[in-house]
């Protein structure tokens, strides 16, 4: 009878085991993992490439120089979505290990629609492998399987509630950097601003010496302006762009070349002391109207950098501080900054 009594005991206490190690695979925090079930690169900072990759061909390889990251070897990368996938890639953490019943058509799903993420070190050697598929019915988790692997599972961002596919975003416009200009005052040579249809304010700023700027009209049929430069009214121009972006691109919209053979309101062009040169033209898009007067004015602009380089929507209360005409730097009577 005692040895009856011991045996069930027995059974009990490895039965109680059993069931505390299976809960505990389940919900693992990441600390102590099986090798398919280690996501995250605990250490963001010793990521040097980030490899993106769909079943349509599309690809992404985002590379660290110094103190920013390259997108595709050629642009510059938002700062922003580069930030939210070295979080996430450093924080994921398997959620729960899915049903068998789930499992056939979640694998078959990263096969047909899944991405392929490569992660790189300093020294070039591949961190981590893994496939990104799709999420679960109430977007909580993400299906995931590591390369080689057989046992997908659903992860997530502790404290983030959502899905992580989207932050594995694939396509050109999800990952450019939206900045229009970012210039140190210091760096600029000239800047010339031609209005078409206000050709009298239309004006070319010229650094002439250390800290001396002359303003001239543009065209000779704008008398030049006898009074003073206003004091300190160049360098605080100057200043506004520093850090100017665009709200988005509008790479495939539809009406894109009807758009750039209309006159603009504005063409800018920046020239740097180191030669460098900047071609900006804007096009009103959107027009609202002030809540008190009723007045309308411009809110959006399409935005045309290079003449094909980039095709964005900018905001007037973004871009607004920069369309100044001629007679706003002189000491006159102040005139309201230009508007289409």
């Amino acid at each position: 009878m005692k040895r009856t009594w011991l045996l069930v005991a027995l059974f009990l206490l490895l039965g109680a085991g059993a069931f505390y190690a299976l809960r505990q695979k389940k919900t693992q925090s990441g600390t102590h993992v099986s090798w398919d079930m280690d996501f995250a690169v605990k250490n963001p900072e010793g990521i040097t490439k980030i490899f993106l990759a769909d079943r349509r061909g599309n690809t992404v390889t985002l590379e660290r120089k110094e103190n920013s990251w390259i997108y595709n070897g050629k642009y510059k990368a938002r700062p922003t979505a580069v930030e939210t996938l070295l979080e996430t890639v450093s924080k994921l953490n398997v959620l729960f290990i899915p049903p068998k019943s789930a499992e056939t058509p979640m694998v078959k799903s990263m096969a047909t629609e899944g991405i392929k993420v490569e992660i790189y070190g300093k020294a070039g050697e591949k961190l981590k492998s893994y496939y990104v598929g799709g999420v679960t019915n109430d977007e909580r988790g993400t299906y995931m399987m590591m390369d080689g692997a057989e046992q997908p599972y659903v992860l997530h961002v502790p404290s983030f509630i959502g899905q992580l596919r989207v932050r594995y975003m694939v396509g050109d416009d999800n990952w450019r950097d939206r900045t229009v200009f970012e210039e140190k005052p210091e760096d600029i040579q000239s800047i010339a601003i031609e209005y078409p249809q206000q050709k009298s304010e239309s004006f070319r700023l010229e650094k002439t010496d250390k800290d001396e700027y002359a303003i001239k009209p543009m065209f000779s049929t704008t008398p030049v302006s006898k009074s003073p430069l206003r004091k300190g009214i160049v360098e605080a121009y100057l200043l506004q762009y520093e850090k100017l972006g665009a709200e988005g691109y509008e790479t495939d919209y539809p009406l894109r070349d009807s758009v750039t053979a209309l006159v603009p309101f504005a063409i800018v062009t920046l020239k740097k002391s180191d030669g460098q040169e900047k071609y900006v033209r804007f096009w009103p898009v959107n027009v609202q109207y002030t809540t008190v007067s009723g007045q309308p004015f411009v809110a959006r602009y399409f935005t045309d950098v290079n003449k094909g380089e980039s095709f964005l929507m900018t905001q007037d209360h973004v871009f607004g501080a920069i369309f100044r005409g001629y007679h706003f730097f002189f000491s006159e009577p102040e005139k309201p900054r230009l508007r289409n």
